[in-house]
């Protein structure tokens, strides 16, 4: 049987059920949980739960003398899901949907880096009780990860507007396909200005896809250019450039920046240069307050 980690087909985003793991590996990963002192230690160890594999398959494959560590996210099954979290706005939890298991529960703090030889052997050769992941499940979990560090957000009127809409009870277009499409990849935007305090801002929102056909593509650029259309005539401060001629009749320093503004396109369609105009809109991370002034972006 080969040794390694991908060789055995367990890469990043693999889920893990915990029942896999004897008594002294368990108590392992307690002694190895940030804050062990202020929560219920063995509940988090019960057989119900997973741990998902964070540690990217590089450092995942090499052998234990030249890579000491895998990081693992403890996970639970959500008792039921809760939309604040299924798009990661709470930095220090998060609600993902998983094909085979449903909703499960990550937070922050049972994230745990534990000796790999210590769980390697265990892991391969239950091999066959580890659940595999799709793409959007792995890159939404990374995504909270990575995103914790570096969280720039765009200005006040224009994250609220975002949220506002992907918050829409009625209207749920934007959330049903940031979070039931995958073919997309990523949201991204341009904003000017940046700073909080302007009066007026010019955005442009983009959806990149993963490499798709034309016809996917079409589709996809139909449906949002739709929702651009509902979303310009939300806010009297906010114009959006894909949609008409706003672009054409922007301030010269907002023409001059030359973006591309589809409301679609794929890495093939758009040279780097002009994507680097763009950053990401993390839809994970708007931090400002709510409507109530109680920031989102804190534990409950």
């Amino acid at each position: 049987m080969p040794s390694g980690f991908y060789d055995n087909g367990i890469t990043q985003g693999c889920v893990i059920p915990l029942t896999i793991f004897d008594d002294t590996q368990k108590q392992a990963i307690l002694d190895a949980l940030p804050r062990k002192k202020h929560r219920p230690k063995i509940g988090i160890v019960k057989d119900a739960n997973f741990a998902v594999v964070l540690t990217q398959e590089c450092d995942l494959n090499a052998p234990p003398q030249h890579q000491p560590t895998i990081e693992l996210a403890i996970a639970k099954p959500a008792k039921r899901k809760d939309e604040r979290l299924i798009l990661a706005k709470n930095l220090h939890k998060i609600h993902v949907l998983h094909d085979d298991i449903g909703y499960i529960e990550l937070e922050s703090d049972l994230i745990v880096q534990l000796e790999k030889a210590e769980f390697q052997q265990a892991i391969i050769e239950a091999r066959d009780s580890v659940i595999s992941s799709n793409h959007n499940f792995k890159n939404l979990i990374i995504k909270w990860r990575l995103l914790s560090y570096a969280r720039e957000p765009f200005p006040h009127k224009v994250n609220q507007l975002i949220k506002t809409t992907i918050n829409d009870s009625e209207d749920t277009r934007l959330h049903d396909l940031l979070t039931g499409n995958t073919a997309i990849d990523k949201l991204v935007a341009y904003v000017f200005p940046e700073n909080e305090d302007a009066e007026h801002y010019y955005l442009a929102l983009s959806l990149l896809l993963y490499e798709v056909d034309d016809d996917a593509k079409e589709d996809i650029a139909s449906e949002f250019y739709s929702i651009l259309e509902d979303l310009h005539g939300k806010s009297d401060r906010v114009t959006i450039l894909n949609v008409a001629d706003n672009l054409i009749d922007a301030p010269e320093e907002v023409v001059e920046v030359d973006i591309y503004p589809e409301p679609a396109f794929r890495p093939s369609d758009i040279q780097l240069s002009d994507f680097f105009k763009y950053r990401e809109y993390n839809v994970e991370y708007l931090c400002y307050s709510d409507d109530s002034g109680e920031r989102i972006d804190e534990e409950d």
